[in-house]
């Protein structure tokens, strides 16, 4: 089941127990209609912060000790109970119920593109005040929804690779960053475990339980099971994972966590050893993805990176050609692949995201137009275009006509032409993308 349609459900169990009161009042109690109405949804709203604070009292049995800077007053502790019940509800009661599946992708940016990964029992509705953040730096992201909710960790992997792989080749990016909360940090490392970090520039995590949290004893589903912490210790799976990670890997892991974290206890299993840990204090489990104090850190961390360049494959069999190539696009801000036949640019095609291509069309073997129309089926985003001293040959102009060549440039071309080209390219490639 989606979580989607797991929240709907709920909503519609919460408002027939409302009604239900309501009717209760009204007709045995003699209550006013609006009373009545009052009542009912009064008793469900209790209900909902009875729950979020069984959850502090829960977390607060395994806690860990709180640094004294992070220690609140009775104030501070009511401020973080109500953000964390709004927070909960905004989110269950209406962003994700009314969440479908998120993708932009901001044309001409250089910006590398975030994947957002939602945690336990949730769907990409979650990012609701992240996105707006994205949009206004240019940030091109997509969202994941991890089903089935209770599936095992891992089987969440193959959808992270293909979200991965779908990010790349809409915005030609090499790398992404992922920020993912609670067991999406968990399906992030899984990933890498599988698929390697060559494709990912940075994970960030929001109160990931790196280490397991007491309150999965209560949770249902595999991937409960694998967050657990049984005696106290992380479970085996995650002492697995912790061992196939090396320093490098951990290197590439931000981890924000709150030291009043009421779903990860002890809060100190987001500590990732050898990874970037930024603890604060005050925010809920849930509130960790509307904090403007969360939000600003996730989002200084994301500035930090650097600018993406998009990828750009030359194929030429002739060496002094293709060298010629490679210096007449030097210095414009892309990163340069280059391929001495056919068979070596699809080999190339079938690992690296590439946003733009240029190929001469008359190479020993596979020749252009029919590279081309491999790399459409590979990377049906990237610009296409083929260089030929015969233009008007029928194999070009079929390529043309069906769309896997978008240009045809012809010999001998002038730099200034085919930059010209490329400039157009990337621009028409970001949008395919979208």
């Amino acid at each position: 089941m989606s979580a989607r349609r797991m929240l709907r459900w709920l909503l519609v169990v919460q408002g027939c127990a409302a009604v239900s009161i309501a009717l209760a009042c009204r007709y045995w109690l003699g209550f006013a209609p609006w009373t009545a109405l009052a009542c009912g949804l009064g008793a469900v709203l209790l209900v909902r912060l009875a729950i979020n604070m069984n959850n502090f009292v829960l977390s607060a049995c395994f806690a860990s000790p709180t640094p004294r800077e992070y220690r609140l007053g009775p104030g501070a502790r009511l401020r973080l109970l109500g953000e964390e019940f709004v927070s909960s509800m905004l989110h269950s009661s209406w962003f994700m119920p009314r969440a479908a599946g998120c993708r932009r992708i901001h044309p001409d940016s250089q910006a590398i593109p975030v994947l957002l990964v939602h945690g336990y029992g949730c769907n990409s509705g979650y990012w609701r005040y992240l996105m707006p953040r994205l949009d206004a730096r240019r940030i091109s992201h997509a969202g994941i929804d991890l089903e089935p909710v209770g599936g095992a960790i891992d089987d969440y992997v193959p959808l992270l690779d293909r979200a991965v792989n779908d990010l790349c080749a809409a915005t030609g990016a090499p790398q992404v960053a992922i920020v993912a909360h609670s067991m999406g940090g968990l399906v992030a490392r899984a990933w890498m475990r599988v698929h390697g970090s060559a494709r990912v520039a940075r994970v960030i995590t929001l109160g990931t339980p790196h280490h397991g949290t007491a309150l999965a004893n209560f949770g249902l589903g595999a991937n409960a099971a694998q967050m657990r912490r049984p005696g106290g210790a992380a479970s085996d799976w995650l002492r697995a994972l912790a061992a196939s990670e090396d320093a490098a890997r951990r290197a590439l892991v931000t981890s924000i966590f709150s030291h009043h974290d009421n779903i990860i206890a002890p809060q100190t299993s987001s500590v990732l050893e050898g990874a970037r840990n930024i603890p604060l204090g005050g925010v809920g489990h849930v509130a960790l993805g509307c904090n403007g104090r969360v939000l600003d850190t996730v989002m200084a961390e994301l500035d930090a990176l650097p600018a993406t360049e998009p990828t750009l494959l030359l194929v030429d069999d002739d060496a002094f050609m293709l060298e010629l190539l490679r210096d007449s696009v030097a210095g414009q801000g892309w990163r340069v692949l280059t391929a001495a036949s056919g068979e070596e640019a699809l080999a190339l095609l079938g690992r690296e995201p590439v946003a733009a291509i240029v190929s001469d069309h008359l190479m020993p073997g596979m020749s252009g137009a029919r590279l081309l129309a491999e790399a459409r089926r590979l990377a049906p985003a990237s610009f296409r275009i083929l260089l030929s001293g015969s233009p008007d040959e029928a194999a070009i102009a079929a390529a043309l006509a069906c769309g896997d060549a978008d240009r045809c440039l012809s010999k001998p071309w002038r730099a200034e032409a085919l930059l010209a080209l490329l400039r157009e390219g990337f621009a028409t490639q970001s949008r395919r993308g979208v």
